[in-house]
C-alpha cells in the first residue's frame, strides 16, 4: 500500500511537472516568434529612419565653412577680425548621414553684436545648430560700455552623405 501511495504521488508530480512544462515550452514558443518579428520590424524601423533621413537632409555644400562664418560676421556688422579661430572637427560618417562639427572663437565682440551674429548664422546656415556656447570676458572694457567677450562656439551639421566616385549604389 505504501509503495502504491508513493507512485500515486511521483504520478501526480510528474503530471504537474509536465503540464507545467508544456506551458513553458508553449511561452519560449510564443517568446521567440515574437522576438523574430521584433527583429524584422527593428530592421524595416531603421531602414525607414535612414531613408526618412537622407530625404531630407541637405547634400553637403561644397565651399569651406570659413568663407561662410566670414559672411555670417558681415551680415552682422562685425569685421572677420572677430573670429579668432575655427577649427572643424574630423567628419564621420553612419548609414548615409555625414556628421561635421567645428569650433568657432570669437573675440572682442560685444553681448549685443554676438546675439547679432548668432541671428545671421541661424538664417543663413539652417543647417547648422549649435550644441554649446561658453562665452566669458575678454579683457578690460570701457567703464559704462558693454564688456568685450570671448566666445566659444560648438557647432554641428547633418548632411546626406554624397556617393563616392567609383562606388556603385552610393550611400544605404
Amino acid at each position: 500500500m505504501k509503495h502504491i501511495a508513493l507512485y500515486l504521488l511521483a504520478g501526480i508530480v510528474l503530471a504537474v511537472s509536465g503540464y507545467r512544462a508544456s506551458g513553458a515550452l508553449s511561452r519560449r514558443n510564443q517568446a521567440r516568434e515574437s522576438l523574430a518579428m521584433l527583429r524584422v520590424q527593428a530592421t524595416e524601423l531603421k531602414q525607414l529612419r535612414s531613408s526618412a533621413q537622407e530625404s531630407k537632409l541637405p547634400l553637403k555644400p561644397e565651399g569651406g565653412l570659413a568663407g561662410r562664418v566670414s559672411q555670417a560676421l558681415s551680415r552682422a556688422g562685425l569685421s572677420s577680425s572677430a573670429m579668432q579661430s575655427l577649427s572643424p572637427e574630423s567628419e564621420s560618417s553612419d548609414q548615409g548621414v555625414l556628421r561635421q562639427r567645428a569650433t568657432l572663437t570669437l573675440s572682442g565682440v560685444t553681448l549685443p553684436q554676438l546675439g547679432k551674429f548668432l541671428d545671421a548664422w541661424r538664417s543663413s546656415e539652417p543647417t547648422w545648430t549649435m550644441s554649446s556656447l561658453d562665452v566669458g570676458p575678454s579683457g578690460v572694457g570701457t567703464p559704462g560700455a558693454d564688456l568685450p567677450l570671448r566666445s566659444v562656439i560648438s557647432l554641428e551639421a547633418l548632411y546626406r552623405d554624397r556617393p563616392r566616385p567609383g562606388f556603385v549604389g552610393g550611400p544605404r
